[in-house]
């Protein structure tokens, strides 16, 4: 049988339990809850090279992406790619999987807009001048777009399955915030080359670094959307 004495010590004990569990919240806040993670960056430079792996001055423009990052949604934009002076503007395009893109006829002749790639085969049709037509990307990946009146018009469209993208700056150099930690797949793409693809570990707060290296390769001759070669046309 428990003495009336002895219950009042146990009450004490827990009373000064209680209190020493509080000051240790306020001492050690982790040990209630886990520390808020932070959000980390990837940051590094892509080099270019030629077929013969002689280096290449660096280029901007080059697009460097994190995929794979648990519950990252890309949210769809809308972008223009205008036919002027017989040449598409701008030459390279980036955007994210479900966006729609404008193919406006700013030029006083015909154009037939078309892609053959996997990731959106589409055909414009013949449309003049002060027209426009949209396609809206639903697949993730490259496409070449081109006219199939005009040889030398060419574009190319990167359709990114990720918010987490940047292009290089003149000097190659890239960065990209916000990443929680986590090792993730990620990759560069220019449009006159070899995709290169790797990973990279993002720390908790800390800042990874790569060196990409990507290989410069000559466009080689497309065919006309029926799979026949160009005629002349001026």
């Amino acid at each position: 049988m428990t003495l009336p004495s002895q219950q009042r010590r146990w009450r004490g004990l827990g009373a000064s339990a209680a209190l020493a569990f509080a000051v240790a919240l306020l001492v050690f806040p982790g040990t209630a809850e886990s520390r808020k993670v932070k959000k980390g960056s990837v940051a590094g430079a892509v080099a270019i090279t030629g077929t013969d792996g002689k280096p290449k001055n660096a280029r901007g423009g080059i697009v460097v992406a994190v995929t794979g990052v648990p519950g990252a949604k890309a949210a769809p934009m809308t972008a223009e790619l205008r036919q002027k002076d017989k040449q598409f503007a701008p030459g390279v395009l980036v955007v994210t999987k479900g966006s729609t893109i404008s193919f406006p006829n700013e030029d006083k002749i015909f154009h037939n807009v078309f892609s053959v790639s996997p990731a959106a085969r589409f055909d414009l049709g013949l449309y003049k001048s002060g027209t426009a037509k949209s396609v809206t990307f639903k697949r993730a990946g490259v496409v070449q777009v081109f006219c199939n009146i005009h040889p030398d018009m060419i574009a190319q469209i990167a359709v990114l399955d990720t918010p987490y993208w940047t292009t290089t700056a003149p000097d190659g150099s890239f960065r990209i915030d916000g990443l929680p930690p986590g090792t993730y797949p990620v990759s560069a793409w220019h449009p006159h080359g070899d995709p290169w693809s790797g990973k990279v570990t993002i720390t908790d707060g800390g800042v990874a670094t790569l060196a990409i290296a990507v290989t410069d390769t000559d466009q080689a001759a497309h065919p006309r959307k029926d799979g026949t070669p160009y005629g002349r046309y001026k």
